[in-house]
């Protein structure tokens, strides 16, 4: 246990924690921005693996720049489904989005199977290296907890104050909370709400499969079938738990991305008769106390869920 109190735990756990982070903070800020506009796009899982299926396979051939922007598209794509059938067609959008999601996890697993005869022929990318940054890169215990990521997390980081100012100082970034509070009150102040709504739909499918890409290129490098871990159904409670703010989803990613990374670093420390699944629960353990304690002041969108109909 003594192992529990060094630097070398703690700096593992944190930067770890912002490691394992960097899709989630992808994948739920495109579903804050959806979930705003009143779009519950419960296929995000859905989104995130096929994000990184694609992002693999296009950046074996590419780079990984590419790679990542082609998984966005894969994502935006599949949220191209959710728009016409909940968003145009009204249909039950909870329906919806785990038919998404069943459909990302079966094609995914199908495409792997069909291009993967053995397992030496399975696409692999190299691990991105840590980008350095002068100075902070060298301040004791910071240096290698806080200040060593790779690009696309780096990049996740600044997405964060770009998406508040989106959300909170833009027409765009308006217009999706009216529709999201009171579509019917919004359509009659001139809002185009299904173009609105159809919007950050897209924006959701395009981070989400961003984010199943920063998990390919950024951290595993190979795939496999429930890659994403139902990652994309901790995002949603990352935003439960944030009440819906930009901030507080990427406050969010890293408290569950931190116990994930504490409860990895914790089985090396703990004594082997500790059960595994037992260390494997403690970020979820702690993600639904948080979500219980803040459940009482959390306040969803009032139209959340709700399809919007012109002149019902």
């Amino acid at each position: 246990m003594d192992r529990l109190l060094t630097e070398t735990f703690w700096i593992a756990s944190i930067s770890g924690g912002l490691r394992l982070a960097t899709p989630l903070i992808y994948a739920s800020i495109g579903e804050t921005f959806s979930q705003r506009a009143g779009v519950l796009n419960i296929g995000l899982e859905g989104y995130m693996i096929v994000g990184s299926l694609t992002s693999l396979y296009v950046a074996v051939e590419t780079g990984t720049l590419i790679g990542l922007l082609a998984g966005g598209i894969a994502g935006m794509l599949m949220a191209l489904l959710m728009v016409a059938l909940s968003v145009r067609l009204s249909a039950n959008q909870v329906v919806v989005g785990f038919a998404l999601t069943t459909l990302g996890i079966g094609l995914t697993g199908f495409v792997f199977r069909e291009t993967t005869p053995t397992p030496q022929d399975a696409r692999r990318v190299s691990r991105l290296s840590e980008i350095d940054i002068p100075g902070l890169s060298d301040v004791p215990f910071l240096g290698d907890a806080i200040f060593g990521n790779n690009w696309i997390s780096w990049m996740g980081f600044a997405l964060v104050p770009i998406a508040w100012w989106c959300s909170a100082r833009t027409t765009f970034g308006l217009q999706v909370r009216a529709v999201g509070e009171d579509p019917d009150a919004a359509a009659a102040r001139g809002v185009p709400v299904v173009r609105v709504r159809s919007l950050a739909c897209l924006l959701s499918g395009f981070l989400g499969g961003v984010g199943g890409g920063a998990l390919m290129l950024g951290q595993v490098g190979q795939f496999q079938p429930f890659l994403t871990a139902n990652r994309g159904f901790i995002a949603l409670i990352v935003i439960i738990m944030a009440s819906w703010s930009v901030w507080g989803a990427a406050v969010g990613a890293f408290v569950f991305g931190f116990f994930e990374a504490f409860s990895s670093n914790l089985r090396n420390v703990v004594s082997g008769d500790v059960p595994t699944e037992a260390l494997n629960a403690i970020p979820f353990l702690v993600a639904l106390t948080i979500l219980i304690i803040g459940a009482r002041r959390a306040r969803m969108p009032r139209g959340l869920g709700v399809n919007y109909v012109a002149d019902r």
